[in-house]
Order: structure tokens, then sequence, then C-alpha cells
């Protein structure tokens, strides 16, 4: 959005959607009621629930034949059992009601179809939505869609009559960012099950054993998993970026080696910094720039303590699978240093080392000497170099 505004272009939004949370809903349909840009919602399958109240403030929306739009009657989700209860309390509905309605006749868009989706979660085809005015447009497929987008279409915005003639090669792509994708992948009610799951029990686990070098990953599994169920991600967020750093700084300053406490401390800023806002308002808050340097700066450090620290376990496994090698003088050569007589300790030298040596046969100082043994006491039997 803020791209568009700043090019002076056009916003176009692809919307496939079975609905998601409603604060989430209403972030979304507000940015786009205020947007400065034209926006273009292009609805492919569904825009069902929150999909449709996402769609409803757009200047132009073009629904793909087939579509369907409506369902806008507010649900709640138990994210333990996925059981779904639809809200008729006045307190939920009538604020739906009431943006819905803002949103519609903002577009122009029938707003006594809209009320019958929120009150009566009715649905409506692509056909169905253009006849009775939700939509503007209905194509074939988004080829079809960016055609018309060349003819000269006439959108009023600001008191500004505008004329679209978009040429396809000037649509530029937008793509979510990682902290989007990773919230889309922990919203599933499912993941977010078997994550809370594994977490309690590897919590169990870790205080019954008493192995608590594992109760960080433990908790930040289970706090993962409670980001699906509705807890704020910048709050799991700030949590995991503290732990990560507690866990690396006693990793490196207090616990001496490498174990488990640093490879948590790594994932736990990992994924911490994965889930930090993209957009931070300025003011009280860093600016938007500090925090991506900032971003930027963690995950990098991140990654080169990863790297390091997973060549130190790998050389660490590595050392440990070898066979242990005892060292033997048997069979070396060396040099006496003094005369060795049979029943008298001596001294020579093997491998530039020195030995207490005996020797059954006289052999005079400076002779090259070979080691025949050595006894449990450490003394080496020598005898005449052939």
């Amino acid at each position: 959005m803020k791209a568009a505004e700043d090019a002076g272009a056009v916003l176009i939004y692809r919307v496939n959607s079975y609905g998601g949370y409603l604060d989430a809903a209403f972030s979304i349909g507000d940015a786009i009621y205020g947007s400065k840009a034209i926006t273009v919602a292009y609805v492919e399958s569904k825009a069902l629930s929150a999909g449709t109240l996402i769609v409803l403030p757009a200047d132009i929306v073009v629904a793909q034949k087939g579509s369907v739009l409506g369902a806008m009657q507010p649900v709640l989700v138990n994210p333990i059992t996925g059981e779904v209860t639809f809200v008729n309390e006045s307190k939920i509905v009538e604020p739906v009601l009431g943006k819905a309605r803002i949103y519609a006749e903002h577009s122009g868009r029938n707003a006594s179809l809209v009320e019958e989706m929120v009150l009566r979660a009715k649905v409506v085809d692509s056909s169905t939505a253009l006849k009775q005015r939700l939509v503007d447009y209905e194509v074939a497929g988004f080829d079809e869609f960016l055609s018309i987008l060349q003819q000269g279409l006439r959108v009023e915005k600001g008191g500004v009559v505008y004329e679209l003639r978009i040429k396809p090669d000037l649509v530029r792509p937008f793509s979510c960012s990682l902290r989007s994708r990773t919230l889309s992948l922990l919203s599933n009610a499912y993941l977010s099950n078997i994550l809370i799951s594994i977490g309690v029990l590897a919590t169990i686990f870790a205080l019954v054993s008493g192995k608590l070098a594992v109760l960080p990953m433990a908790v930040a599994i289970m706090l993962l998993g409670l980001v699906g169920a509705g807890i704020n991600p910048n709050v799991v967020s700030l949590i995991l970026i503290t732990l990560g750093t507690v866990l690396l700084a006693l990793e490196l300053f207090v616990i001496p080696g490498f174990g488990i406490i640093g490879v948590s401390g790594v994932v736990l800023l990992t994924l911490g910094f994965a889930l930090l806002p993209a957009y931070i308002p300025t003011g009280v808050a860093p600016t938007e720039e500090y925090v991506n340097a900032l971003r930027a700066f963690i995950v990098g450090t991140s990654v080169v303590l990863g790297g390091f620290f997973g060549l130190v376990l790998f050389k660490v496994v590595e050392a440990r699978r070898k066979r242990p090698v005892t060292y033997s003088p048997e069979g070396k050569l060396g040099v006496a240093m003094d005369e060795l007589e049979p029943g008298k300790v001596g001294f020579v030298k093997i491998e530039g080392e020195v030995w207490r040596a005996v020797s059954s046969e006289r052999v005079g100082a400076g002779e090259e000497v070979v080691v025949v043994k050595m006894r449990d006491d450490g003394v080496l039997v020598v005898k005449k170099k052939a």
C-alpha cells in the first residue's frame, strides 16, 4: 500500500481466502478504505467471511468466473478442537455489520446484500454478485482482467477522475514478508495443536528427568503453538529474542565448551526476529530503518554463530567417533645417551624424547638402539641396532 501510494500507482490485491481474524480484517479493510492509491481487488476462487470484508472497500472489484463471496457472519473457533460456533451476540455482529456497510457505501456496492451476508451468512457466486452490484466485473481469468485494465477504465478517487490504461508489463508483483508467511503457517489449527502438545510434553519431560538444557526449546515450541491459538506474536517475538540472548550469553561466557544451550540460543533468536513486526510506528518506537538494520545484524550474527557452532559440533562428533590410539615406542630407533650395561638403568633418546632404558647386552654411549618393548614401569628394553 505504501509503495503504491509513494509511486502514484494502482494497488491490485488478489484474494483467495476462507477468512481470518476479525482484527486483521478491520486493519486491512481500513487501510484500503483510507488509501490514497486506487485499489483493485481480484477474487480468484473465494472471498468468504473476512475475505469479503477486505474486498468491499476497493475502488474496483473483479471476480473470476465461478468464484464465491459472502458468509460474513462472525464465528468463534476453538483452537484445540477446531469446533466452530456462530456468533449472534449484537456486540460482535453490529460492529461487523457497521464496518461492512461503511465499506460497501464507500465504493457504491449493494449494502442490502452485504447485510444479508453478515446476518444470515448468505453466499453468492460471481455472476449473481455482478448482477446485484457487489462486484464490478466478472472475468474468465487473470489475463482477461489485465486486458480490462488497458481499456481506459474511469475511476473517481478523492474528487479526481482517473482513466486507467495499465499495460501488463507494468505490473510489479509483491510477495508476503517472512513474518507474514511464518504467521500464516503457525495459524493453522492442526499445526498449532501439535506444537502446543509437543511443547507441553517436552516441558514435563525436562522437569521430571532433570534435563533442563532442553527446557528453553520446549518453551519455544509451546510459544509458537500459542501464536496460532491467538497469542500476540509481538509478545512471543520479544520473549524468544530475550531468552535466546540469555542462552547465547551463557554459552559464550559462563558454560565452558559447546552444547545444546548455544544451539537453542541461536534458534530462539532466529525465530524471534522472524516474528518481529516488519513495520513499527515511528515516535516512541524505533524507526523502520533502525528495526530493519537491527534485524539484519541479528540474523547475520545468528547465521555466523550458528555456522560456527555447527562446525564445532561436527568436529566434536567426529572426534568422539574415532577409536582411541595408544602410543607405543616399540620398534622405534634411538640413540643411547650413556653407556648401558646388563642390569643397569640408563637413558636413551627416542624420536627426540628421553626415556629410561635397560639392555641385556653392553651398549656404548652414542650407539644406535632398537626398542624391544616397554615394561609396566615405563622403562624401555632396548638392544643394539643390527
